[in-house]
């Protein structure tokens, strides 16, 4: 066995528990899979990078930097859902993995989910070991209020509608369908 994860060569079941896999404790079938799917990223060849990364998070389920790999290949694949749950997976292996937030912040950013985007920035500026990678978060912030600033203001679906309102709108509905009926029945 090899740290609880199975016997080399062996797929994980898909149900294992995520916990924080240390680099010097990764079985060296996951290194050489997380290598080959970066070199297939590299090449830009996301299927068989993501048949490469799935594998080596199935040796390592904890192996936060294969889960962050793996949402990079579905998201260059255009599978959006599969890589916001990597990233999320690498988050909870590893809460403290800059890049496992960073892309997440980009990907909400991307999507215009601009709070879940600028929480997980926050998430990533805290988890930066080096000026490089708060120099990235500071980049994504820059593009996104330049983003914001031309654009329109969005709604951000957090304030209930007033009941007064939607009596109204029902009642609007109402008299449509009222109109319709009596129209088709002359």
């Amino acid at each position: 066995m090899l740290n609880g994860l199975g016997e080399a060569g062996q797929d994980c079941p898909a149900s294992y528990p995520v916990v924080r896999v240390p680099a010097d404790g990764l079985p060296s079938e996951a290194r050489a899979l997380f290598k080959e799917g970066v070199e297939r990223l590299d090449s830009g060849e996301p299927r068989e990078a993501i048949a490469r990364f799935e594998k080596a998070v199935a040796c390592a389920p904890g192996f936060s930097n294969g889960y962050v790999g793996l949402g990079i290949a579905y998201a260059m694949d255009s599978q959006i859902y599969p890589a916001m749950d990597s990233f999320l997976k690498a988050s909870e292996a590893d809460p403290e993995s800059f890049y496992a937030h960073f892309k997440l912040a980009q990907l909400f950013f991307k999507l215009r989910v601009p709070k879940k985007g600028y929480e997980e920035a926050s998430r990533a500026l805290r988890s930066a070991r080096a000026l490089e990678e708060r120099r990235l978060v500071g980049q994504i912030l820059k593009e996104e209020r330049a983003r914001e600033a031309g654009g329109l203001r969005r709604p951000t679906w957090e304030k209930p509608f007033s009941p007064t309102l939607l009596r109204v709108g029902v009642g609007l509905l109402l008299v449509v369908l009222a109109l319709l009926v009596y129209a088709v029945a002359r």
